[in-house]
C-alpha cells in the first residue's frame, strides 16, 4: 500500500483506444500511483444545458478574499489532431485574462476581474499511453512563469485500460510504465505549485495495494481541491510473482492484474477532508456523475453497484455548505444537480480545451471559471466558450 505524503505547511478514465504497445520490458516495473474513488448516487435533481454563468447575490465585504479559479478539461494534444502549438496558444490565452484580455463575473455588481490564480485541468492530459513530464509539462509551464498556480488529475486517456477497444488486454508491461509516467506528471504538476506559492499546500494519498493510482488533497488560500483523477473508484493493482516473466509473457505481461478496491484510499483522502461544513471544497473527476455507467466500472473490485460508487461521491460532497463537482470527458459544457442527504449538489462539465479535430485555435480552450472565498464560498460559476 502505498504511503500517504502531506507537503508544504498545513493542509487540513470516452474508452480508451487501443495503441501498440512498444517493446516488451523483462522486468517487474514497480509503482506507487494514484487512484479515484468516489461513490455518487441519487437522483438527478435537475438536468440544464450549459450554463453561461452560475452566481449567488452577496455584497462585497471589506477585505474580500474572493478569488479565481479555472478549470480546463480534455487538453489532448497529440491526438483527434490537436497539437501541442495549438495547445500552448489556448494556455496563453488563460494567462492573458490576468494581463491584456479583461472580463469579469456578474456577482458583486461585475466587480471581479475574472484573473486565474489557479488552473486545474480534469483529465485527459494527452493521448493514450503518451502522457509524461517530458512532453506535457512544457505546454502548461507558461502558467507557472506567471505565478498561476497548475494542477492536474488523469482520464481515462491517460490511465491503462483492463480490456482495450480493439479487444486486446490491458495492463502490460508498456501499460504499466504509461501508467507510472502518467503519475509522474500529476505529482510533478503539484510539487512545482507548492515550491512556487506558499498559499498552496497538498498531501497525496497512495494506491490500496501495491500499484495503482495516486489522488491529492490540496488547499489554496483557505479552499480545498478534493483530486479524484477519472474517478474515485479507480481500482488499485497487483501483478503475480515474477511479472511478467510468470504470465502472459507474449503480450507483455498483460491481462495479469488483479485489481483491489479504492476504497481504503478513498476512506483516507475523506479522513483527511475538513470536519468544517463552512469549509468551501472543490471536488474534481474526469468523469460526470451522469456520463454513462460503463465509465464508473472499476472491474468488481469493491464489489458495490453504480448507485453506490456515486452516493460515495455525492456524500462527501453533502458534507459542505459550499462545493461543486467539476469534471470533463463529455467534450461538451452541462450543469447537472444532484439531491443527497438533504441538499443540492452542483456539477459542472467543462467545454472541450483541445479544439475541434484539428489546429483550430477559433473552436477550442473554452474553461470554467469559478470566483471562490474561502468565506463566502461559491460565489458564481462562469463557463467561457472556446475560441481564440
Amino acid at each position: 500500500m502505498g504511503d500517504d505524503s502531506q507537503h508544504s505547511v498545513s493542509v487540513d478514465r470516452n474508452r480508451p483506444r487501443r495503441v501498440a504497445w512498444a517493446t516488451l520490458v523483462v522486468g517487474v516495473v514497480a509503482a506507487v500511483i494514484a487512484a479515484c474513488t468516489t461513490t455518487p448516487s441519487g437522483t438527478p435533481a435537475t438536468t440544464a444545458p450549459p450554463t453561461s454563468s452560475t452566481s449567488s447575490t452577496s455584497t462585497v465585504p471589506d477585505g474580500d478574499d474572493a478569488f479565481t479559479v479555472v478549470f480546463v478539461g480534455d487538453s489532448e494534444p497529440r491526438m483527434r489532431g490537436n497539437t501541442d502549438a495549438e495547445l500552448r496558444a489556448y494556455v496563453a490565452n488563460l494567462v492573458s485574462y490576468t494581463t491584456t484580455r479583461t472580463a469579469y463575473f456578474d456577482v458583486d455588481g461585475g466587480t471581479h476581474r475574472i484573473s486565474p490564480e489557479l488552473v486545474i485541468l480534469g483529465g485527459d492530459i494527452s493521448a493514450d499511453r503518451d502522457t509524461s513530464v517530458s512532453k506535457d509539462l512544457p505546454i502548461w509551464q507558461q502558467l507557472y512563469d506567471n505565478n498561476i498556480s497548475f494542477i492536474a488529475g488523469f482520464g481515462n486517456h491517460d490511465w491503462e485500460p483492463r480490456v482495450w477497444g480493439d479487444g486486446s488486454l490491458g495492463y502490460s508491461v508498456a501499460g504499466e510504465q504509461s501508467n507510472q509516467s502518467t503519475t509522474a506528471f500529476t505529482r510533478a504538476t503539484y510539487q512545482r505549485s507548492s515550491d512556487m506559492s506558499p498559499d498552496f499546500s497538498y498531501a497525496e494519498f497512495g494506491p490500496s495495494s501495491t500499484n495503482g493510482p495516486t489522488t491529492f488533497l490540496a488547499e489554496y488560500k483557505g479552499v480545498a481541491v478534493a483530486n479524484f483523477n477519472t474517478f474515485l473508484y479507480q481500482p488499485s493493482y497487483t501483478f503475480p510473482f515474477g511479472w511478467p516473466l510468470t504470465c502472459n509473457l507474449g503480450t507483455g505481461g498483460a491481462g495479469c492484474a488483479t485489481f483491489v478496491s479504492a476504497e481504503p484510499q478513498i476512506n483516507r483522502l475523506a479522513g483527511s477532508l475538513s470536519t468544517n461544513p463552512a469549509r468551501t471544497t472543490l471536488f474534481v473527476q474526469h468523469y460526470p456523475i451522469d456520463t454513462s455507467p460503463d465509465w464508473w466500472d472499476d472491474y468488481g473490485a469493491s464489489g458495490t453497484t453504480v448507485a453506490q460508487k456515486q452516493n460515495r461521491l455525492l456524500e462527501l460532497m453533502s458534507r459542505f455548505d459550499h462545493t461543486v463537482l467539476l469534471t470533463g470527458h463529455n467534450h461538451s459544457a452541462g450543469h447537472s444537480t444532484f439531491s443527497y442527504g438533504g441538499r443540492v449538489l452542483d456539477q459542472y462539465v467543462a467545454p472541450y480545451f483541445g479544439g475541434d479535430n484539428g489546429v483550430d485555435t477559433s473552436r477550442g480552450g473554452g474553461f470554467i471559471a469559478l470566483l471562490v472565498s474561502p468565506t463566502r464560498g461559491i460565489l458564481e460559476v462562469k463557463t467561457i466558450p472556446g475560441g481564440i
